[in-house]
């Protein structure tokens, strides 16, 4: 058991020290991450509304739908303890509150 764990210690620490001599590649890693992740949920966004509309949701029906999932999403991410950061924590409140402001919208208050 010990030796599992200390396997696993020296396999990280040998996978951050190759990272630490690789910088350039790694800032690589996690902005094409980042573009990717942007670009899908941008994707999701824009034909969502239009693929629900065609399967015959009405447009304060879309709009519930989106603020329901934004709604989820946003309290499953705040509720959420293992990740941990400014960063996390604000995505997920701007979700519900991107939420929240769909739902309004679903009901006809803003």
């Amino acid at each position: 058991m010990t030796g599992d764990l200390r396997t696993a210690r020296l396999l990280r620490k040998r996978r951050t020290k190759w990272w630490r001599e690789h910088i350039v590649l790694a800032y690589a890693v996690v902005g094409t991450f980042f573009v990717a992740a942007y670009l899908a949920v941008g994707f999701a966004n824009r034909n969502l509304p239009r693929l629900l509309s065609a399967v015959g949701m009405t447009p304060s029906g879309v709009n519930f739908v989106l603020g329901v999932v934004y709604c989820g999403l946003g309290i499953w991410g705040l509720r959420d303890r293992t990740l941990r950061g400014t960063a996390w924590i604000l995505l997920y409140a701007l979700c519900l509150l991107g939420g929240v402001l769909t739902l309004l919208k679903a009901f006809g208050l803003v």
